[in-house]
């Protein structure tokens, strides 16, 4: 039954989305983040619905009248021009059968990421998106949360099974970085069901988080929190909530718990830690000797590298860190352009803050932009211990940061505000704005 109903509601959009692409991309979010044919058991589970979504959505893409064109910003640039290292690193890659699979994969990422751009240009159309995205992904946070109450955290939590972020700490990761664009939504519902509902999204996806054990995403969301007091001028009341929040789920936890974290700390006798930091030794080795071009996707599963680079009788393993993974794959020029991926995409949220600062009606961009910063230091510090440089949320939030931007732009040209520059060289801390009740969003 479950597999009927999933394929009626996934093709009974296929017609809406020949009229308006932006559907298109609406419904390949829902099908990419919440794979709502994994939750069936019947014909639907190994359906391709988003090859014909794609198909959809590029046609329409190709047929709409709409303005088709892309903002002058430095992430665009930086995107095409990364995807363009990674293609190069891919055809003359040391590993082509399994570095061309995951390429094609990064490709399709890469497509919806700037077809999001290009008809996505508004503040409706952004905002849908994001409920999409936080609903998709919501739903096993809450799932997730509820199943760690229910056993007092004595089993770990995972993800949707067959998905990118199936394993615990891909989840973990996946639910650090969602939780600050719930708050955000919280902060702009003009509803109080809604902020209710989105309240228990944060309060489950919080104990989610505790309840995949995951260590990479406890640094995570402890950065996240810290990051949030630094930038804040309730200082004070900062450290209280992040004393009473972290103490609460420390105390639930069982004792298995408390014993996997403790190995943050001993992690010299922890065969994963120490296997992380051989694979990251193996990522420098091979940079070095290809420091160009790298090894290409996937070079830490080529059992000859591995041989040649690992020290006899260590298993090799996946990179287990972004910027690792990054080096191995696409040397020191695929790893500068990666980091200035993310520093602009913050540098470019600090740009809207300061430019909404004295605007407030534009509260909605500065508070979103300031959940985006959040979501990208979850990302950067929990990603250091996981290899998920090509998750799709990551790029999802790159190219948000664009979009507030032009919004904002946009907005204050209307009223005749001089332009700033697309990043500033320096910002000072701020204080999170909350938006009045109906403050619009």
């Amino acid at each position: 039954m479950r597999s009927y109903l999933v394929f009626l509601l996934i093709f009974s959009t296929i017609p809406a989305i020949f009229f308006k692409p932006h559907v298109g991309i609406l419904i390949w979010s829902w099908v990419s983040y919440m794979n709502p044919h994994r939750l069936t058991w019947g014909f639907a589970y190994n359906f391709s619905f988003l090859v014909f979504v794609a198909a959809a959505t590029l046609v329409s893409a190709f047929m709409s009248k709409e303005p088709k064109k892309l903002p002058n910003h430095p992430l665009i640039w930086l995107l095409f021009i990364y995807f363009f290292w990674t293609t190069l690193t891919t055809i003359v890659a040391a590993y082509p059968e399994m570095a061309w699979v995951k390429w094609e994969r990064v490709a399709k990422t890469f497509l919806f990421t700037i077809l999001t751009v290009m008809f996505m240009q508004s503040k409706g159309r952004l905002h849908a998106l994001l409920w999409v995205i936080v609903l998709s992904m919501g739903y096993f946070a809450m799932k997730g949360g509820l199943f760690t109450i229910i056993s007092a955290g004595a089993h770990r939590v995972w993800g949707p099974p067959a998905t990118f972020f199936a394993d615990n700490n891909h989840f973990a990761l996946a639910m650090c970085m969602i939780l600050p664009l719930v708050r955000y939504l919280q902060l702009h519902s003009d509803n109080r069901y809604i902020r209710w509902f989105m309240g228990s999204m944060l309060f489950f996806g919080f104990f989610s988080i505790f309840g995949t054990h995951s260590r990479g995403a406890l640094v995570g969301i402890t950065a996240m929190v810290l990051f949030l007091v630094w930038k804040s001028k309730r200082i004070l009341f900062g450290l209280g909530v992040v004393v009473v929040v972290v103490g609460i789920g420390y105390w639930f936890m069982p004792q298995s718990w408390h014993d996997r974290m403790a190995t943050i700390a001993d992690y010299e006798n922890d065969a994963s830690a120490t296997g992380r930091l051989d694979m990251w030794k193996f990522a420098i080795d091979v940079a070095n000797d290809a420091p160009i071009l790298g090894g290409g996707y996937d070079i830490f599963y080529h059992e000859g590298y591995r041989a040649a680079y690992l020290p006899e009788g260590v298993k090799g393993r996946a990179a287990h860190s972004i910027w690792f993974e990054v080096l191995g794959e696409h040397g020191y020029v695929g790893l500068l352009l990666f980091l200035l991926l993310g520093i602009t995409t913050y540098f470019t949220c600090s740009a809207i803050i300061q430019r909404c600062r004295d605007h407030p009606d534009l509260r909605w961009a500065r508070d979103f932009a300031a959940m985006l910063q959040v979501g990208l230091v979850g990302f950067a510090t929990a990603g250091t211990f996981l290899n998920v440089a090509t998750f799709d949320l990551y790029y999802h939030m790159v190219v948000m940061a664009v979009l507030i931007r032009v919004l904002v732009d946009r907005e204050l040209a209307a009223r005749g505000a001089e332009p700033a520059p697309a990043v500033p060289v320096r910002t000072g801390p701020f204080k999170p704005a909350i938006a009045p009740r109906g403050g619009g969003g």
